[in-house]
């Protein structure tokens, strides 16, 4: 099938400069086709953390607040929310709305959706990303209240994508399996079939709180092959595609029939074993990053449509100081430091990096040729991912690259990797960890802000990683089709429409 799939991508990328313009995807009915690179495994979203499954589903289960590029959030399926003490928190739902098999949207049902998301049965993925909320209580029909275990800010980011409101009665008299493969919410779009290894057709729903979306069908269609997903996207038979590399891009970019649009990106760094020398020694990892010519990987092989990084939040993350600049390619600086710690001559070390990552065996080649200039021999080590995580977690890594989501909401990878209650794997350092906890307790967005800005000042003068570039992620849109990809990196089609519609 791999050989076929290969060879119908090359014979409608052939069909392109045959036929010329696509033909319009929109005929008697406005219909959006999406075309993912691999099918979901469930469409729940309380059950399913894989991307492709949540791409889907989210546009068929609604939350209570629209998560915003920001990282903040804004009305959802509810319309207003306070913090009425630093542990509690109320939330008004709008009034009259309904789920798509007709129950209401009540505070019975968040409290329920909650519950079932918490239920070791229902086996939730982000069931741990809720474990601050402690108890959830009914106040009328339309009012509800959170209370967390401590002040916990992240909290309304988190229930912007991890907690999907479900119509109580449906969901506990339907087998979860079944459910899985047939939800029910209150998104802008009904579930209408999906045939395994078919497309996934949704319907409009007219009772949305936003308005009926622009499109009145919604086909989700898996197709394995990149070149096959282009040439669909390249012959108008789909309007979107996700999953499309560097070359892909290109290519679309330079035939005129389509055209691109960046969403959540992917965060590549250089992780550093903090705990042994010569690492311990702050002045060696300024060198390191001294010691990488960014901008040329960037230029070379990510067309410079990479984000060099400063420090450990992303530049699009919410609390960047966005005064730091990225460390400047120096090699005598780099070897200065590197002398001063006691490494005139520099010396060896071991570079991890599993082999699935993007572009990976390039980025290493690189890094490991800019480092050996300053006097530092790098060991390249390519490993399978299950072997990756094994040896992370046991600290038996010198140096290693991987990657995390450029998420809006800096707790969402900071705490993660930088507190030492989380992994404590190659850092950890008392100041860091206040820092996190205020930045996660303070409900106050200007102040929150603050904090995080201190954070990311301190570890860019400490420097436990190299800090490297974001690889933006990018979608491919056809002409025809009006769509603007989101920080938060998933496919609400709500926000989707014709072009001249």
């Amino acid at each position: 099938m791999k050989s076929l799939g290969k060879w119908v991508g090359a014979a409608a990328l052939a069909l392109v400069v045959a036929l010329g313009a696509p033909k319009p995807l929109v005929a008697q009915e406005a219909q959006l086709i999406v075309a993912q690179s691999a099918e979901p495994v469930g469409l729940d979203a309380a059950r399913n953390n894989l991307q492709h499954s949540l791409n889907v589903a989210f546009n068929i289960q609604d939350r209570l607040f629209d998560p915003l590029e920001d990282g903040g959030v804004g009305p959802g399926l509810a319309e207003s929310w306070e913090f009425t003490s630093n542990t509690t928190l109320k939330v008004k739902l709008r009034e009259g709305l309904k789920f798509h098999n007709g129950e209401d949207v009540d505070a019975e049902a968040v409290k329920f959706s909650l519950e079932r998301l918490l239920d070791p049965a229902i086996a939730s993925p982000h069931a741990a990303r809720m474990q601050q909320i402690t108890g959830v209580r009914i106040i009328d029909p339309l009012t509800v209240e959170f209370t967390t275990s401590e002040p916990f800010a992240p909290i309304l980011h988190l229930m912007s994508i991890y907690l999907p409101i479900v119509p109580p009665k449906a969901t506990a008299g339907t087998d979860p399996d079944t459910f899985n493969r047939h939800p029910i919410g209150a998104g802008p779009y009904v579930f209408e079939k999906w045939d395994r290894g078919g497309d996934i057709v949704l319907k409009a729903f007219d009772g949305y709180w936003a308005g009926k979306p622009a499109y009145d069908r919604l086909v989700f269609r898996t197709i394995p092959e990149e070149s096959a997903r282009v040439a669909a996207l390249l012959t108008g038979e789909v309007g979107l595609v996700e999953g499309i590399s560097r070359n892909s891009q290109d290519m679309i970019e330079k035939s005129g029939r389509g055209s691109l649009t960046n969403s959540m990106g992917i965060m590549n760094y250089i992780g550093l074993n903090t705990y042994e020398k010569p690492f311990d020694d702050q002045r060696v990892r300024q060198a390191l990053n001294h010691g990488i010519n960014r901008e040329l990987i960037n230029k070379a092989l990510f067309g410079e449509k990479a984000i060099l990084t400063a420090g450990p939040l992303s530049p699009r993350t919410f609390g960047a100081d966005l005064t730091l600049q990225p460390y400047a390619y120096d090699m005598e600086k780099a070897k200065a430091l590197l002398a001063e710690a006691g490494y005139p001559e520099g010396f060896s070390t071991t570079l991890s990096y599993p082999t699935d990552m993007v572009q990976i065996q390039e980025q290493a080649q690189v890094i490991a040729a800019d480092l050996a200039k300053i006097g530092v021999k790098v060991e390249l080590r390519p490993l399978d991912r299950s072997v990756m995580v094994e040896q992370y977690r046991a600290r038996k890594q010198d140096m290693y690259v991987y990657w995390w989501d450029d998420n809006p909401e800096p707790d969402r990878y900071a705490y993660t990797l930088f507190h030492s209650n989380s992994r404590d794997y190659y850092y950890k350092n008392p100041e860091t960890d206040a820092l996190l906890a205020k930045g996660r307790s303070a409900l106050d967005r200007a102040e929150r802000e603050k904090i995080y800005q201190q954070f990311d000042r301190k570890l860019y003068e400490e420097a436990p990683w190299v800090y490297l570039y974001v690889i933006p992620v990018a979608y491919g849109v056809a002409p025809d089709v009006q769509y603007e990809g989101r920080r938060d990196g998933f496919l609400f089609m709500r926000f989707a429409s014709p072009k001249n519609g």
